[in-house]
């Protein structure tokens, strides 16, 4: 019996119906964004291995050859199904050429068996303003990048950064050290203790305002060019109007 996501599947190979559920436990179809991705998986097929190893393959058109030379694209969703026979983690990565990489692997098991008994699953896919962390419920920290449009998220014991866009219910996964770099920049600390310590960030992360961590994601933004959007520094947070001399004479 074939095991799902193997790595010896004959390719280009249809993706399975209990495979396209795994996947699509990420991919929630309410929210517009991750729809999408749901759409494209639904009519793509296996077209190769990865560069790593057990679980890593390639989605894509059928007649297509997996394109190896480029990097792997930054990570579009993640999360676990928790099941009797072990824990499924499950990646996501966006798609680049027409193509989407993907990383299912299991703790504890060698493979995957087809048939599984799932006791739980979670993703950060889920996560909408006011919640939680997703999994284990624990606390998160909400900086408002743009009113009702986009929200920063911290989630300490994750150790993971992320910006929910409400337009598209999508949960833009950030890498903390670009960002952290930016925010330095902006708070212009170059004392290497701090500086060059990003995985503090996660325990001293109350020591920056949210107006700090606004402007470090719109330098992030700017110069990384990671997502497709334009965040103006008069939309991040306005300034209290100081009072001239000549009005505050008028009031007395």
């Amino acid at each position: 019996m074939m095991s799902l996501f193997s790595n010896e599947k004959v390719f280009p190979g249809s993706v399975s119906s209990k495979e396209k559920e795994i996947l699509f436990s990420i991919l929630p179809e309410y929210k517009p964004g991750y729809k999408i991705y749901r759409d494209k998986i639904e009519t793509s097929f296996f077209i190769g291995n990865g560069r790593f190893g057990r679980g890593n393959l390639i989605l894509g058109k059928k007649d297509d050859i997996p394109d190896l030379s480029v990097s792997s694209a930054p990570i579009f969703a993640a999360g676990g199904i928790n099941c009797e026979e072990g824990v499924i983690d499950i990646i996501i990565h966006e798609e680049q050429s027409d193509q989407i990489e993907i990383d299912v692997s299991a703790q504890q098991l060698e493979s995957i068996p087809e048939t599984i008994t799932e006791i739980s699953r979670w993703s950060y896919s889920d996560w909408q303003p006011g919640m939680n962390a997703p999994g284990d419920n624990s606390d998160v920290r909400e900086t408002e990048i743009v009113k009702n449009q986009y929200v920063l998220v911290i989630a300490p014991a994750h150790k993971k950064l992320w910006l929910y866009e409400n337009e598209s219910g999508v949960n833009h996964l950030i890498p903390l050290t670009n960002f952290f770099n930016e925010l330095m920049g902006v708070k212009r600390i170059r004392d290497p203790k701090i500086a060059l310590k990003p995985s503090a960030f996660f325990e001293d992360h109350h020591k920056y305002s949210d107006a700090d961590l606004a402007d470090a994601f719109a330098s992030y933004n700017k110069y990384m060019h990671k997502l497709n959007i334009v965040i103006k520094k008069k939309e991040l947070h306005k300034p209290a109007k100081k009072k001239s001399l000549f009005s505050l004479l008028r009031r007395k």
